[in-house]
């Protein structure tokens, strides 16, 4: 394995033809094709699959050799396993596709090149999660706007139904939130909590996202299922919270010059009676 994921295809010739085990696993359950794919060793690979390695094996987390390619942006890894007949749609222990992980990754042009072979575009892991919805979480701007060029539903929601908007706004990804938002999503959407875009970025203190949200008009007062208006309940909490621990600061500060006052008079008047 350790030959392989190096690329080292000369020993892997020699251990091959000696008998090694070519599905042998690693304590992650990685077999050497899918360590070869991880690292892009793209001869190696093509050497362990000529010998018959199997194209759809699974590590403990059920990815196949394509899944890891394609998450770190191997490319040419990608291209080879697909042309070698590699599972578009398998999907690891969450229900992640190829498409998916590498969108949450950023990993653009392994993206263009699965989707130029079929992958689904709206494909769902256990969760819900397209490849939009990932790629707008970890705020990975290219995928998205790759995505949304590929014709990826703007509004597509998670099973908590939260949308692409929602998920950039919670994690405070500004240049993600402008691009949904020029492209036209919606801005009051909801998701089964009632969060806006607004709500969710209010409650996680990104003051960034909520300017752009209420410069492109978002509702002030739009409320949850609970009908508290979060957002500008969690604003006004934070600057209460901000403006308390100012207060404690300046408190502190003038209790420890008064005690350093005090000190430094009970030395004077030590040095005097000396």
């Amino acid at each position: 394995m350790g030959a392989a994921q190096n690329g080292h295809v000369e020993s892997m010739r020699v251990l091959l033809d000696r008998g090694a085990d070519l599905e042998a696993k690693s304590n992650d359950g990685y077999t050497a094709l899918i360590w070869a794919a991880y690292s892009g060793q793209v001869e190696a690979m093509a050497l362990l699959l000529d010998r018959g390695a199997d194209l759809e094996a699974k590590n403990k987390n059920g990815d196949t050799a394509l899944m890891v390619a394609a998450r770190n942006g191997k490319v040419e890894a990608v291209a080879l396993l697909l042309d070698r007949g590699a599972d578009l749609e398998a999907k690891d222990k969450d229900g992640n596709t190829a498409l998916i992980v590498a969108a949450g990754n950023g990993k653009v042009e392994a993206m263009a090149l699965l989707l130029d072979r079929g992958a689904d575009l709206e494909a769902k892991n256990n969760d819900g999660y397209t490849a939009l919805l990932w790629a707008a979480r970890n705020g990975k701007v290219e995928a998205v706007a790759l995505l949304l060029d590929r014709g990826a539903d703007l509004e597509a929601k998670n099973k908590n139904g939260t949308t692409a908007l929602i998920w950039a706004a919670y994690s405070g990804h500004v240049e993600a939130v402008a691009l949904l938002l020029d492209r036209g999503a919606d801005l009051e959407a909801k998701n089964k909590d009632g969060y806006t875009a607004l709500i969710r970025a209010a409650r996680w203190g990104k003051v960034e996202a909520m300017a752009l949200l209420l410069d492109r008009g978002a509702d002030l007062e739009a409320k949850d299922n609970a009908g508290c208006a979060k957002a500008l309940a969690a604003k006004q909490a934070e600057m209460d919270a901000q403006a308390d621990a100012a207060q404690a600061y300046r408190t502190a500060t003038v209790a420890a010059m008064a005690a350093l006052e005090a000190r430094v008079k009970q030395l004077e008047d030590l040095a005097q009676l000396l």
